[in-house]
């Protein structure tokens, strides 16, 4: 492995990209989930950048792309209205797992550069649906498969701070189960009193 000056930065950029992405799990809506995940992926894109691993790159530049969407969608809809989904989130979805398709079709380099396909569908999928919930529970096999793809191109620190992902998916889930259940409780003894 070559330690070199593009290897530092990309390193320090896939710490940044990481550490942001970490607060976006603990985040409790999903409109700071989404800003942060902005300034996250632009971080990795010049991560990749400086890696030159080609599929990473790729599948960063579209959930940029799409997160750009679903900011738009959070400060253009109302809660009631981003509470369902419409016939426009699934456009969306329909179009950006096409870019993926073709993107992961166009820099295909090996069976093991598909981790980054899978996570990024993954991904695509947890932020696409609009629950946070959801969001932490798919950070977990997204957690997975990106600590893999680190791995193969080498990136320590992409590998390490992909464990930290994993853990601060699995936190951030247990949280939202918490508050879930508290949630149910309350409705439970509410209920129960009215009878």
């Amino acid at each position: 492995m070559d330690f070199s000056i593009s290897y530092i930065f990309s390193q320090i950029f896939t710490v940044a990209e990481y550490g942001l992405l970490g607060a976006s799990y603990l985040a409790k809506n999903r409109r700071l989930v989404v800003s942060l995940d902005i300034i996250s992926m632009t971080c990795g894109i010049v991560a990749y950048i400086l890696l030159g691993a080609d599929l990473g790159l790729a599948m960063s530049v579209v959930i940029l792309l799409a997160n750009f969407y679903y900011l738009w969608d959070e400060h253009a809809h109302s809660e009631k209205e981003r509470s369902v989904l419409h016939g426009r989130d699934y456009v969306v979805l329909v179009v950006v797992l096409t870019m993926i398709a073709l993107l992961a079709w166009l820099t295909y380099d090996g069976p093991l550069s598909l981790l980054s396909v899978a996570a990024t569908v993954l991904y695509e999928i947890s932020i696409w649906q609009k629950s946070t919930k959801v969001y932490k529970f798919l950070g977990i096999p997204v957690a997975i498969c990106w600590m893999s793809y680190n791995g193969v191109i080498l990136s320590i620190f992409g590998v390490l701070c992909e464990l930290g992902m994993l853990i601060a998916s699995i936190i951030g889930y247990v949280k939202e189960l918490k508050v879930q259940k508290k949630r149910n409780n309350k409705r439970a003894r509410a209920k129960k009193s009215r009878n």
